[in-house]
């Protein structure tokens, strides 16, 4: 009985995954498949608003909007399935990503558009998704999740061997968020086929990657190897520069002889672009932070480089000094109380304690003094909220930066509308490059960004000095 029962499950296994066979586009090849089309296109509908709330809603842009879409849909036309219905959509998010649901919704952020250099190079991001969705690794990703999880289950049940048991409750949950290393090599082919049958210089793919691996390296010097705020393209899309151009090469498809590059009509399309953060979230500029849903705003310090993330702000040093910027909502007790509570220390231990007035608003500030690390705490008080600035540095540093964060604390003021509305999120304007002798120095010395790195992020939304600029061409300035 015991082989006829093991016999029967082999049999159903057979008959279930047979029937799961479905036609790949992109491969022309029979696969199993445990989700269908039409449930792709349920997921695709069902998550879409939740991408747009989560990434920070549209970019609501309607020039960019129509070009990204005519892009979009000549792309699809060059693929297997040049009838399906894609929907693109640009998220109001100054990080630099792309992806894709099931369904057809493709979805590319502003930060990403910043760092492009070229169509052709869009022309990849996009093409790239759409392989994606054509070759339908979402669904194939669910089907080895699903279907593993299923054996799982019918085998177990059937054996009582313990060391057969973990084996397959190990290899249940083997599932990947992002796309599997194959699925992006899968998808990178693909993205070559579509790109040079619409005349792109799919090359251009490669030298994308290539700025978004120094902008990765960029990120990591201005956070300090803070994971936090690292290439997020790059973590969803393992691959390289170096291995595009391998696919490129290898690719059976003939590259035109003239493709297209498309950087001016790019550049144009861009002219205007938000960068950075939007200004519900608070921007910075080249010499503040406003928040205008808040309504206040602060001076910032050539040595300090702030982020700006959902619950606080945290300025950087080069070296180990840090601050930190939040709210919290007024509290009943008093003002010492209040800050050893936050501080998580007995209020005996808060040295220099005082009071003083910033901009018609009562403050109070105290150090905390350790074997290790000295913090200054100041502690603003607002109609609703308390805003509070902290200064941690080692015993070494503290003096250094001390005058440095006592400026951006004292600068702290609450603003009218009519003020905050004369302030505006920095654009990217673009310029045309002239070869003076100081020309590219008076374009940084305006640039509307914090002052630190400004030079390096300048070099980077323009790939520079990995190329040479020439008389005429096209640069991005922020202003």
């Amino acid at each position: 009985m015991k082989k006829i029962v093991n016999y029967s499950v082999v049999l159903f296994l057979v008959m279930f995954f047979l029937s799961s066979c479905q036609n790949n586009p992109a491969s022309g090849k029979k696969e199993i498949n445990l989700m269908s089309e039409k449930e792709e296109q349920n997921i695709g509908d069902q998550e879409h608003p939740k991408i747009i709330k989560e990434f920070g809603g549209i970019y609501k842009n309607e020039k960019l909007q129509n070009y990204i879409e005519s892009l979009g849909e000549f792309l699809v036309n060059t693929s297997e399935t040049p009838n399906r219905k894609f929907k693109f959509t640009l998220l109001n998010s100054p990080i630099v990503n792309a992806f894709a649901l099931p369904g057809g919704y493709i979805y590319l952020t502003r930060g990403l558009l910043a760092l492009c250099q070229n169509e052709a190079q869009l022309a990849g991001v996009i093409a790239h998704e759409i392989g994606h969705i054509i070759a339908r690794h979402t669904a194939r990703r669910y089907t080895k999740n699903i279907g593993t999880s299923l054996v799982a289950n019918i085998l177990g049940s059937l054996t009582n061997n313990i060391l057969v048991r973990n084996l397959i409750d190990t290899s249940a949950s083997l599932y990947l968020f992002s796309f599997s290393r194959n699925q992006e090599y899968e998808a990178d082919l693909l993205s070559t086929r579509y790109m040079i049958r619409a005349g792109f210089d799919p090359r251009e793919m490669a030298n994308f990657l290539e700025i978004m691996e120094n902008y990765s390296d960029l990120q990591k010097e201005i956070t300090r190897n803070n994971s936090q705020k690292t290439s997020e393209l790059l973590q969803t899309h393992p691959t390289s520069s170096k291995r595009v151009t391998e696919v490129v090469k290898n690719s059976s498809e003939k590259i035109p002889i003239n493709p297209i590059i498309g950087k001016e009509i790019f550049l144009k399309k861009i002219d205007g672009l938000v960068f950075g953060d939007k200004s519900q979230n608070g921007f910075f500029t080249r010499k503040k932070f406003i928040h205008r849903t808040l309504g206040f705003s602060f001076s910032l310090n050539n040595n300090f480089y702030f982020l700006n993330f959902p619950k606080y702000l945290l300025g950087l040093t080069d070296n180990e000094t840090t601050i930190i910027f939040d709210i919290d909502e007024i509290a009943t007790q008093n003002t010492i109380d209040y800050m050893a509570d936050w501080a998580k220390i007995s209020k005996n231990k808060i040295k220099n304690f005082s009071y003083k007035n910033i901009n018609g608003l009562q403050a109070s500030y105290g150090i905390i003094d350790s074997r290790n690390k000295k913090m200054m705490l100041f502690v603003i008080q607002g109609s609703k909220f308390f805003y509070r600035f902290v200064l941690v540095s080692n015993n070494d540093e503290f003096k250094k930066f001390t005058k440095d964060f006592a400026r951006i604390v004292n600068s702290f003021k609450k603003e009218s509308q009519s003020e905050l509305e004369t302030f505006h999120e920095p654009k990217i304007k673009i310029l045309t490059f002239s070869d003076d002798t100081d020309f590219l120095d008076k374009i940084i010395s305006k640039l509307n960004l914090q002052t630190k790195h400004s030079r390096k992020i300048f070099n980077t939304i323009n790939n520079l000095p990995e190329k040479k600029l020439i008389q005429g061409e096209k640069i991005k300035m922020i202003y």
